[in-house]
């Protein structure tokens, strides 16, 4: 294997004809002789996409084929992915658009299995812009946002601009211009090829038009000739008719007679004919309302364009135009070739959008197959250690026994705990009740019967009392637990921070606390309640900040303020914070404090909901 092992290693690093490489490689594959051979799969790879190079699209698909089966028999997941990735490209220069979103459609798949995040991003881009050429907008946005997923932490700029463009494309043709606008300006964010921004810009003004904001519709076509490589003849042409139709659009009587031909010219003399039925599509809009004759030369050669580069959408453009321009008898004939046309795109596109969806289907189906598959293994061997089974079973019945009774006992512990808690906080209701009602009044009564005659400083320390007494009042009065207890817990907040400090509560919108148990919503006020009292009495912090995330079934609370306070010592907590703890403790919850002389003080709560 030496000999052709290193005319292959040479043909890759060389600069040689494609179908020299080709040769060498049909060598290299000749000298092969056992499947696992891990040349096999490169060879076939580049096999497939050399031929694809010069256009033998049917030989790509055979060794796109032959890699296919040589990595499901070496059990490669990634070079299965790219084998279903060669084929989709080659059925993409067939034409065969349905087969080429099938196999990226696995590819995807496969490469998202194995956490390939950039391959994946790429091939759900390719599905994308397929199910856009076939109006399915909806879908192709779902793919498209697929793609800016897979590439969140990935800076791969020409697929994630790509995406962006599939985004914007799907917009304008729904309608939804400001969303359009906003998506080509992301795709520009991300581009960093010259050729993709312009066309990008071209886009972003074919929208300006159709939202008739002509003058900066003008500015970007003008920049877009302006700034195109000169070389670039069919795309100066393009930009040169997208301008003059801008300005055409903006003040129909100017003449833009001259630019359509002009253009028209470039691209005849550079022998771009697949391009020439668009400029006719041009010149027939510009001569329809003062030059029938002359429209109906164009729409002639607009239709047959359109037939012979296979542009349905232009085709039917074309067919309406005639319908409209020719003589009666003519016009007849145009009509039934519209609406039949109309008909077959309409059914095509609806054909197209329920093959995309079958393909999914099929594929997660296939999956659900070979997960039932996988179970009826299992249920066969169970079925050969039935015996076996039969002797575990008393073991099995005793431990259910014990699993029921721990459940039993630990339900019975949870009702003691949601009991406990609703409990206490009747207590401390009662109690706020009592020293509000009983001691702050007689306290209050007292010195009202003392201020005419006791001095001044025994007035103020009562007045202190009197004040600390309606504190523990308002800390422990009961809690409105209903549907307004977002607000009272964000009054109770903002009623224990300093006038000199700033409160910033987040994300409290996005927890259901109408699902949220009762205890729960209780614990939550008295530990906040608790973390801010202890705050205004030992902290001088300048901000607090709490917000609320819900994630994985989780409440997570977490509360910072850049007080001074003091190194964090487990073993000196307050009372305030061993409360804190315990009532956590008691929802099953969990709790963490931080603690820092220069980051001020932190806690994290984890509550299940």
């Amino acid at each position: 294997m030496g000999i052709w092992f290193f005319d292959y290693v040479h043909l890759v690093f060389s600069i040689i004809d494609i179908n020299k490489k080709i040769q060498l490689l049909g060598k290299g594959l000749d000298a092969i002789s056992h499947r696992n051979d891990t040349l096999l799969p490169i060879l076939l790879n580049h096999k497939s996409f050399y031929h694809q190079q010069i256009g033998e699209y049917d030989s790509s698909l055979y060794f796109a084929d032959s890699l296919l089966s040589v990595s499901r028999f070496q059990q490669d997941t990634s070079l299965l992915a790219k084998a279903f990735y060669r084929k989709s490209i080659a059925y993409r220069f067939q034409g065969n658009q349905i087969e080429e979103f099938r196999n990226a459609f696995n590819s995807c798949n496969l490469y998202k299995s194995i956490n390939d995040s950039l391959n994946t991003a790429k091939r759900a881009l390719e599905m994308s812009i397929v199910q856009s050429n076939f109006t399915d907008f909806e879908e192709s946005q779902v793919s498209a946002t697929e793609v800016l997923k897979y590439l969140s932490t990935i800076r791969d700029s020409v697929t994630i601009s790509g995406a962006y463009n599939v985004i914007a494309i799907a917009y304008n043709h729904q309608g939804i211009y400001p969303d359009a606008i906003e998506e080509y300006k992301n795709a520009l964010r991300f581009s960093t090829l010259k050729i993709d921004s312009i066309s990008f810009y071209n886009n972003m003004a074919i929208v300006y038009r159709e939202q008739g904001k002509y003058d900066k519709a003008i500015a970007l076509f003008n920049y877009c000739l302006n700034t195109v490589d000169t070389n670039s003849v069919g795309s100066r042409a393009r930009y040169m008719e997208n301008l003059a139709m801008a300005k055409w659009s903006q003040n129909p009587c100017i003449n833009i007679e001259q630019e359509l031909l002009t253009a028209l010219d470039l691209k005849i003399n550079a022998g771009l004919n697949k391009d020439l039925f668009t400029s006719y599509a041009h010149l027939l809009d510009f001569y329809e309302n003062h030059d029938k004759p002359q429209a109906l030369e164009y729409a002639v050669k607009y239709l047959e364009g359109s037939i012979i580069y296979d542009s349905k959408s232009s085709e039917l453009k074309a067919l309406e135009k005639l319908t409209m321009l020719s003589p009666a008898g003519q016009s007849k004939i145009y009509a039934k070739k519209f609406i039949s046309l109309n008909d077959s795109l309409n059914k095509l596109s609806l054909r197209a959008k329920n093959t995309f969806a079958k393909i999914k289907f099929d594929e997660d189906r296939k999956q659900k197959e070979i997960v039932d598959l996988e179970a009826q293994n299992i249920m066969q061997a169970m079925e050969t250690k039935q015996l076996r089974i039969i002797s575990w079973i008393g073991v099995l019945a005793g431990t259910l026994v014990i699993l029921g009774l721990f459940f039993l006992i630990y339900y019975l512990r949870q009702r003691h705990k949601k009991h406990e808690i609703r409990e206490i906080h009747k207590t401390e209701s009662r109690i706020s009740k009592v020293i509000h009602d009983e001691l702050a009044n007689d306290i209050f009564n007292i010195m009202s019967s003392l201020e005419p005659v006791a001095p001044i400083p025994v007035i103020d320390k009562l007045e202190k009392i009197y004040l600390r007494t309606r504190d523990i009042s308002r800390e422990n009065r009961e809690i409105d637990t209903g549907e307004d207890y977002v607000d009272y817990l964000k009054a109770i907040l903002s009623n224990n921070t300093p006038d000199d400090s700033k409160l910033i509560v987040s994300g409290e919108n996005s927890v259901n606390w109408d699902k949220l148990k009762e205890e729960k919503k209780i614990v939550i006020y008295r530990v906040l309640q608790e973390l801010m009292i202890n705050m205004k009495k030992h902290s001088a912090a300048k901000l607090v900040a709490i917000s609320f995330v819900v994630k994985n079934k989780t409440l997570s609370i977490r509360y910072s303020d850049n007080g001074c306070g003091t190194l964090w010592n487990p073993s000196k907590k307050g009372s305030g914070l061993r409360n804190a703890e315990n009532r956590i403790s008691s929802i099953n919850g969990k709790i963490t404090f931080e603690s820092e002389k220069e980051e001020g003080f932190k806690v994290e709560m984890q509550i299940p909901v």
